[in-house]
C-alpha cells in the first residue's frame, strides 16, 4: 500500500473518532437544555415569533451578547422567559446551564458543537432548512425580549450590544451587580435597583433614569451619558471623552477623571456639603450660573469633616455644576390639538 494511502486511511480514522466523540458529548449535554420549550409562529403582522419558556430552570448569572438588533429585558416579569422576533432555526444561543442564561445572536462555527452547554442547540439539517424556506426573515428587523422572573435570585447581570442595537433595561430590582457595554448603539436603562452598575463601551448614547446603585462606574468614551433621578452612595467617571449630564443626582461621592469632556451636573445638596476638589486645564467651572475660573478647592483641614466628597478633573472641556436645586430634563411640548371642524 502507497504511503500517500496509509496517511488518507488514518486521517479518515481520526475524524470518523472525532465526530463520534463529538456526537456523543452533544447527546449527553441535550437534557440541560431540553427545559427550554421553543414555539415558533407567524404572527398577524408577518413577523416570525418564537417563544422559549425557561421552566425549572434556575440561574443566578445572566450573559447577553446582542448585535445589530432591538433588545428589550425586563427584571420583573411574573415568569422567566425568551422571546425572539424574525430568528431563524440555529441563527441564535438561548441557553441556562450551569446556572448561567446566556442569550446571544454573535454565532461562531463552534458553537454549533454545543461543547460548554451554552452553544446552538442544532435541531438537524432539515429543520434548518425548512425554517429558512418557511420563514422570509432576510430584510426584518428582529427583536429579543428577554424577562427575568421577580423570584429568579439573580447575582450578576452583563450586557453587551454592538453595531446599531437598541437596548432597554427596565425594571430590575436585586442586590446584583449590572455590568453593560455599548458599542456604537443606543441604551435606555430605567427603574433599577441594583448593588452595583457599571457602563462602558464607546459611540453610543446611554441613559439611566429612575435608578439606584450602591456603586456606579463610567468608563465609555467618545459617548452622550445622561442621567436623571439618580442615586449612588459613590460615583466613579473614567473616560477620555464624552458628553456627560448628571441631572438630579443624588450621590455622597464622586470621583472623576474625564480628560476631554464635559460636564454638567445638579444636585439638591448645597456645595458647602461636600469636600471640593475641582479643577480644569482648558475650560471654564460654572457654579450656579456663575463663572468661578479654573479651580474650586475646599480648604484642606475640611477633609473628613463633610458629609461628601467631590474630585473632578477636566483637562479640555466645561464643567457647569447647580447644587441646591433639583435640574430636570427639559419637557418636549405638546404638538396643539386639531381645530374642530
Amino acid at each position: 500500500m502507497k504511503p500517500a494511502s496509509v496517511i488518507s486511511i488514518f486521517i479518515a480514522i481520526i475524524l470518523i473518532i472525532g465526530g463520534y466523540f463529538l456526537c456523543t458529548h452533544a447527546r449527553t449535554l441535550a437534557p440541560n437544555d431540553a427545559a427550554i420549550d421553543g414555539n415558533t409562529s407567524l404572527s398577524e403582522d408577518g413577523n416570525v415569533v418564537t417563544e422559549l419558556l425557561l421552566t425549572g430552570q434556575t440561574f443566578s448569572k445572566v450573559d447577553i451578547d446582542i448585535s445589530d438588533c432591538k433588545v428589550e429585558i425586563h427584571g420583573n416579569a411574573e415568569t422567566s422567559s425568551v422571546t425572539l422576533v424574525n430568528f431563524n432555526e440555529n441563527t441564535y444561543i438561548a441557553a441556562a446551564g450551569e446556572k448561567v442564561l446566556t442569550v446571544s445572536n454573535q454565532i461562531s462555527f463552534l458553537d454549533y458543537f454545543n461543547l460548554d452547554g451554552t452553544g446552538v442547540t442544532f435541531s438537524g439539517v432539515w429543520k434548518t432548512l425548512r425554517s429558512f424556506f418557511t420563514y422570509d426573515t432576510s430584510d426584518a428587523q428582529q427583536e429579543i425580549h428577554i424577562y427575568l422572573g421577580a423570584d429568579a435570585e439573580i447575582s450578576q447581570v452583563s450586557v453587551t450590544v454592538d453595531t446599531g442595537t437598541t437596548l432597554r433595561l427596565v425594571d430590575l430590582d436585586k442586590n446584583c451587580d449590572v455590568s453593560v457595554k455599548v458599542v456604537n448603539s443606543n441604551a435606555e436603562i430605567s427603574n433599577l435597583n441594583v448593588a452595583s452598575m457599571s457602563v462602558s463601551g464607546s459611540g453610543s448614547e446611554i441613559s439611566v433614569g429612575n435608578s439606584s446603585a450602591n456603586i456606579f462606574e463610567y468608563s465609555a468614551k467618545e459617548t452622550k451619558f445622561i442621567t436623571n433621578n439618580f442615586v449612588s452612595e459613590n460615583i466613579v467617571l473614567d473616560t477620555e471623552s464624552s458628553e456627560i449630564s448628571l441631572l438630579n443626582t443624588d450621590f455622597r461621592n464622586i470621583e472623576a477623571e474625564l480628560g476631554t469632556s464635559n460636564l454638567i451636573m445638579s444636585t439638591k445638596y448645597d456645595r458647602t456639603s461636600y469636600f471640593r476638589k475641582i479643577q480644569i486645564t482648558e475650560g471654564v467651572i460654572t457654579e450656579n450660573e456663575t463663572e468661578i475660573g479654573q479651580k474650586d478647592e475646599s480648604a484642606e483641614e475640611t477633609l473628613g469633616t463633610l458629609p461628601g466628597n467631590m474630585t473632578i478633573t477636566v483637562e479640555s472641556g466645561s464643567i457647569n455644576i447647580t447644587f441646591g436645586v433639583e435640574i430636570l430634563p427639559p419637557v418636549a411640548e405638546e404638538a396643539p390639538e386639531n381645530p374642530a371642524a
